[in-house]
């Protein structure tokens, strides 16, 4: 049985614990988003087995932002499929340094910073993308800088598939969409404009780092947190 679920047409969720990856493919091969927690790269190239794909079809990894949890397996799932690696410029030094960037409460960052480092990737292997470019990926895919959760983070939205692909500038945890937890942001302020943007573009799924994809949200739960943020923005 799939490791994921399909959540529009050869678009898949794969959770690995806490944090979910996506899994697509179309004419230009198959892209994952984002690479969960360290030693999850099994659940990926599980998935694309059972998929009947080898791990070389995996083509590219796009990187929402360097939080451990996004990025832990990426090392790994790159090594064993040489897939290139789509990340802003913003993100590109964490992906070499292997540091996760700060937004967490201080003692929380501190034990981060010391103890839980990711394994860097090869700077060879890093293609810069840039907020408004539209990768040829479901369609023309949208990349859209949404800082706050982190000062380095990007979202993905494929107009044609209704698909947006939000990382930690929202999620649906307990069923509810929410942006991102005043404790775990940088900056509220571009947390706020952030989820705005991306709620404005009225998305037909919600595809999140946390809590499961929506597609069944009513246009009433997407106005009254539209409606809040835009208070807090005042």
């Amino acid at each position: 049985m799939m490791r994921g679920m399909e959540i529009a047409p050869n678009i898949y969720c794969i959770p690995a614990g806490y944090v979910n990856m996506y899994l697509f493919a179309d004419e230009a091969g198959w892209t994952l988003i984002d690479a969960g927690t360290p030693r999850k790269q099994n659940l990926i190239f599980d998935s694309l087995a059972e998929l009947g794909q080898p791990p070389e079809a995996l083509k590219r990894i796009i990187i929402t932002h360097t939080d451990i949890d996004h990025v832990g397996s990426l090392a790994a799932i790159q090594a064993r499929s040489g897939a290139t690696v789509l990340a802003s410029k913003e993100t590109k030094p964490y992906l070499l340094s292997g540091k996760t960037p700060e937004h967490m409460p201080a003692l929380m960052q501190t034990f981060i910073n010391i103890f839980m480092k990711f394994k860097p990737v090869p700077e060879a292997t890093i293609q810069l993308i840039a907020d408004g470019d539209r990768l040829p990926y479901l369609g023309g895919l949208e990349v859209i800088r949404t800082f706050g959760h982190t000062l380095e983070h990007y979202s993905f939205y494929s107009p044609m598939t209704g698909v947006l692909f939000a990382g930690d500038a929202l999620s649906t945890r307990n069923g509810r969409i929410q942006s991102s937890p005043k404790r775990v942001t940088a900056d509220q302020d571009y947390a706020t404009q952030s989820a705005i943007k991306l709620l404005e573009m009225a998305p037909a799924t919600l595809a999140c780092g946390h809590g499961p994809p929506m597609s069944n949200f009513s246009t009433k739960e997407i106005m009254d947190l539209f409606n809040q943020l835009r208070q807090e923005k005042n």
